[in-house]
């Protein structure tokens, strides 16, 4: 009887939400491969460095020149905001105007190679549109949030009673390996059945993850009540940015400009460059957020993980006239509210983990569209089924 009540429920939910998650789970695919298309496309902005002794790298304000001069033309014109640099020899500069316009330039010469890949990022800009509120109008964008969290609140239930019904009747080891493991030679029901216990029997831990993550972020009344709890019981990692706080690089102001910084930001840009990059080695981004004119310090992002990877990212605050780094800002010295906030957010597409964790999410994102597949094709076989038996 509670098995019967358990399976009409999950076919129920199953059916009413199916179609949603199936888009949900197709566009997390797409969005789980985002960062490794980009970064493929991004290797023809690749750099030749200069051999030993016949150059070096060109100031921030020059760069930041260089871009905005090449985008003067645009409408509207090009205003940098920051300035973006990435690890490794060959990686070319990143000057950034907010947040949808970019400029790649060679950190040796100064020439601008690009304008970034509007197509591809307004792809992906599409699907995330899709994955959030199901593409709506701008008019109708919450209630596709509302539609999307309603199937983040159905797949939470189906993980929930799904278990439930794998359970065999009869406990045993062929009943329980069939659950397991893929059948052979088995076709219709029997194979789609089979291929729906597998599939999520070995891919229910993580997708409670995404659809527990997800009902958070999709309900700021529950996410209120979260956050707090989890950013006190969840240890949090952090970067260091070397010894304490002291006179690093300061000198470099001095011996860029040679006058007060206030008064030349290309020097502030320099100094704060070198002393992040002396104060933390294993850097692989550093932004540097372009200062105002009477700006007394420069705000200085470091990454030393993927993006993604809050805990391995910090905000170091420079000096414009001495060159000293001011204070350091890890994810570690953050609210604990706040840490759950960004654990959560980038837990649900499995970044917080690096290169694997994006890996087990796109693997399960495409294992959740299997099961959307073959549970609605095992529905429709039985419809079939019952309305035979019902005509005969």
């Amino acid at each position: 009887m509670i098995r019967r009540v358990v399976f009409r429920l999950h076919l129920t939910v199953a059916i009413a939400a199916g179609l949603v998650i199936l888009i949900l789970a197709a566009t997390g695919v797409i969005l789980a491969s985002e960062e490794l298309v980009t970064g493929l496309a991004e290797r023809r902005y690749r750099v030749t460095m200069p051999r030993a002794g016949e150059g070096e790298r060109i100031p921030p304000d020059a760069l930041v020149a260089a871009a905005e001069a090449w985008g003067a033309g645009a409408e509207p014109p090009f205003a940098a905001t920051s300035i973006e640099y990435r690890a490794g020899t060959d990686a070319a500069v990143r000057v950034h105007a907010g947040r949808e316009r970019r400029v790649f330039v060679d950190p040796y010469t100064g020439e601008v190679l690009g304008g970034g890949m509007a197509r591809l990022e307004g792809f992906f800009e599409s699907v995330n549109g899709w994955h959030r509120w199901l593409s709506f109008p701008d008019s109708a964008i919450r209630r596709g949030r509302a539609v999307t969290a309603a199937a983040n609140v159905a797949l939470l239930l189906l993980l929930l009673t799904g278990p439930i019904l794998w359970i065999p009747r009869r406990i045993t080891r062929r009943s329980v390996a069939e659950g397991l493991l893929f059948r052979r030679g088995v076709k219709g029901v029997a194979r789609a059945l089979n291929w729906h216990y597998v599939i999520g029997i070995w891919s229910v831990v993580p997708l409670l993850m995404i659809a527990v993550t997800g009902m958070v972020m999709s309900y700021p009344s529950v996410g209120d009540r979260v956050y707090p709890v989890v950013g006190g019981a969840i240890s949090f990692g952090s970067v260091t940015a070397g010894p304490g706080v002291g006179q690093v690089g300061g000198d470099v102001a001095g011996e860029v400009a040679g006058q007060d910084p206030l008064a030349a930001p290309g020097a502030s840009l320099a100094a704060a460059l070198a002393a992040t990059e002396s104060r933390i080695p294993g850097w692989r981004a550093i932004v540097l957020t372009l200062p105002r004119p009477r700006d007394a310090e420069v705000r200085v992002e470091v990454r030393a993980g993927r993006s993604g990877q809050p805990q391995k990212a910090g905000v170091m605050r420079v000096d414009r006239r001495t060159g000293a780094a001011l204070s350091w800002e890890s994810f570690a010295d953050a609210t604990p509210s706040r840490r759950a906030r960004e654990f959560l957010r980038y837990a649900h597409t499995g970044e917080y983990w690096g290169l694997a964790g994006q890996v087990v999410a796109g693997l399960v994102a495409v294992g959740t569209a299997l099961m959307v597949w073959t549970g609605l094709s095992v529905a429709l076989l039985m419809f079939r089924f019952w309305r035979q038996k019902r005509s005969g």
